[in-house]
This record gives structure tokens, C-alpha cells and sequence, in this order.
């Protein structure tokens, strides 16, 4: 029997192999074992890179206090 090529998981920027096969059976996971990759963070994490935003930003996306602050000042 061959060995299958490690499989990386396929959130953006991560080179960690991804978990293995349940062993009961079933498809290979497509993500790490890290629990913030999953497909609904990855997507955001997709779509957080395509707007060009600041890794910080990643994390809350806009601080709305910025956004009472400047209503405020007008």
C-alpha cells in the first residue's frame, strides 16, 4: 500500500498538515487541527485579504467606538 502525499490545510497562510481521517472512517479533514480553521473563518479570512485589510483587522473586523467617535466630532 502507498502513502498518500500530506494533506495542508486550506486555510489561507497555513502550512499545518490537516488533521487525519476519523478512524471510524470517512473523508480527511480539509483543515489543520487548530480550532479557528474551519470553513466559516477561512472564508472570512478570504474575503478579509481581498478588501486588503491589516491582519489586526481580522480579529473584530471596524471598531464601531471609531465610528461614534467621528459621528461625535461632526
Amino acid at each position: 500500500m502507498s502513502e498518500r502525499p500530506t494533506k495542508i490545510c486550506i486555510y489561507p497562510g497555513c502550512e499545518r498538515p490537516a488533521a487525519p481521517p476519523h478512524p471510524l472512517g470517512g473523508p480527511q479533514p480539509s483543515f489543520c487541527d487548530k480550532e479557528e480553521h474551519n470553513a466559516l473563518t477561512a472564508h472570512q479570512e478570504r474575503q478579509r485579504v481581498a478588501r486588503g485589510a491589516q491582519p489586526d483587522e481580522a480579529a473584530g473586523g471596524s471598531d464601531h467606538r471609531d465610528d461614534r467617535e467621528a459621528r461625535r466630532g461632526q
